[in-house]
């Protein structure tokens, strides 16, 4: 645990940059190589889940249907001085898969990244979902601590 920082503080602080943050980086693999890419995401209220949309003609959809291992860093730096003792950081791993695009998903979805509608209503996006199985921490440069989602 993180000093001076509760459980139930720290699962809150993690729902709250889930919900502000847009952006992630995702990180495949492909031959035994890391690949990055920025995606639009929306995690589950739970936090088990996290979903993107990727056109299906593309590397990071090859990499991640070829080895569905995957991790995806969200943070809330502003790119400040400030960031060494107020930033967050969180890497969520897991396995990921394509998934349906139901009611329940699209609205989910879209209810974070509305103006991506055409994009994940496209025929030629996937919706993946991730299962996430941890999340690292690391909040204030250099507490870290790990969430054990299985």
């Amino acid at each position: 645990m993180i000093p001076g920082m509760s459980e139930n503080y720290l699962m809150e602080s993690l729902k709250s940059l889930m919900r502000e943050q847009k952006l992630a980086v995702l990180a495949s693999f492909h031959e035994g190589e890391p690949y990055t890419n920025l995606v639009g995401f929306v995690s589950s209220d739970d936090l088990k889940y996290m979903f993107f949309v990727t056109p299906v003609a593309t590397r990071k959809y090859s990499y991640l249907t070829a080895f569905r291992k995957a991790s995806m860093m969200i943070d809330n730096r502003s790119n400040d001085e400030r960031d060494f003792r107020d930033a967050m950081a969180v890497n969520a791993t897991g396995k990921v898969m394509e998934v349906e695009k139901t009611d329940d998903h699209k609205a989910l979805y879209l209810g974070k990244h509305p103006y991506l509608q055409d994009f994940l209503l496209s025929a030629s996006s996937a919706l993946m979902r991730m299962e996430v199985s941890s999340y690292i921490v690391a909040s204030r440069f250099h507490n870290v601590v790990t969430i054990d989602m299985t």
